[in-house]
This record gives structure tokens, C-alpha cells and sequence, in this order.
């Protein structure tokens, strides 16, 4: 089955902060706020979404193609996997497993520029097994940004109608990188 789906996964303003390192495996580099005042300790370290995200299933089942584009104003700097999760009809948390795969190997610190994309392999368990759940909504989210809805597109193009056909019993997900060359290489 190809589908795609889209979603807004990343955030605008995501750089180092007077350093030219690169943010540690996993994680976003982000310019820290100076002020003493405290906020939200669950939205302070997350960034705000500005970027569309496609997964484009390929031929085999269940294997996708990731591609997360900036489409805000200003650079964003991450490194390491993006996280997926998955709801239920009920709008519940679906417990499937998610396993990070060092696919096609460790993932660079990278800087998207407004237009520029960044990829990574997914690999979806699609055999409707007793195992698995039906998905009503997925969400993506990069190193150190929000997480976002994802909307499913078809292979006609359209928005798939009634995701809950989608069963999943666990996924797998390589590294961000910034070509797709390998990102579909999983064992």
C-alpha cells in the first residue's frame, strides 16, 4: 500500500546559540531564552512548528520515505530521529512500539534553511496481525520541536478518508539526514 502522509513537524528559530557545535545526538540546537521569568516547563524547550513533513510509502508495504521541509522564515538546526506516536479511534494513545535505527548510520547536525528538506526512512509493520492497532492519527516531531498531526495523502493525491484502515503494530525510524541516499536500507 503507498500513501503519504503530511505534517507540520519542525519549528522556526531552532539555532546554536554563540557556538559552533553541533547539538548532541537526538537533540535540537536551540537559542535559550535570557530572561529570568519561568514558563511552561513542559513548552519552554520545545519549538513552535514551520515545517510540512511528507512520508511517501514505497513499494514494499509498510516502507516510507520521510521528508520534512522548513517552511518558516529562519534556519533550524537538529540532529538524531524523529519521534512518531499514534492515536487510536478513541483519540487514545496507541501503544506501538517505536524503534530508532541507526539507518543509513548516525545522523549529522543539520541546518535547514527556509525551503531546504531533510529525510529519513520509516518502516511501518502493516500485516494486521493481532498485535496491531488501528490508527486514527499520527504525529511526528523532530529534536527538540513540538510534535504535530500528520494528515495521510493516498496515491491518488487525496487525503485518505478513514485512516483507521491503517494498522500498525510497531514501526521503525532512521536518522534525519540531509539526502535520501540509504535512508530506505532497513534489514
Amino acid at each position: 500500500m503507498r500513501l503519504t502522509i503530511v505534517a507540520a513537524v519542525l519549528a522556526v528559530g531552532a539555532t546554536a546559540c554563540g557556538s559552533s557545535d553541533p547539538a548532541p545526538q537526538g537533540q535540537a540546537a536551540t537559542t535559550a531564552p535570557s530572561t529570568g521569568t519561568s514558563g511552561s516547563a513542559a513548552s519552554s524547550d520545545k519549538q513552535q512548528p514551520a515545517v510540512k513533513a511528507e512520508l511517501t510509502m514505497q513499494g514494499k508495504p509498510g516502507l516510507g520515505l520521510l521528508a520534512a521541509t522548513n517552511q518558516g522564515t529562519a534556519p533550524i538546526t537538529f540532529q538524531g530521529w524523529p519521534k512518531l506516536a499514534f492515536t487510536n479511534p478513541a483519540g487514545e494513545p496507541a501503544a506501538i512500539p517505536v524503534e530508532q535505527e541507526l539507518v543509513p548510520g548516525e545522523g549529522p547536525s543539520i541546518t535547514l534553511q527556509p525551503g531546504q528538506t531533510a529525510f529519513a526512512g520509516v518502516q511501518l509493520d502493516v500485516d494486521g496481525d493481532a498485535n496491531s492497532f488501528a490508527v486514527n492519527e499520527i504525529t511526528a516531531e523532530l529534536p527538540g520541536m513540538v510534535p504535530v498531526k500528520v494528515t495521510v495523502i493516498g496515491t491518488d493525491g487525496q487525503p485518505v478518508a478513514d485512516l483507521t484502515k491503517l494498522k500498525v503494530s510497531e514501526a521503525k525510524v532512521g536518522t534525519m539526514q540531509p539526502a535520501t541516499q540509504g535512508v530506505l536500507v532497513f534489514d
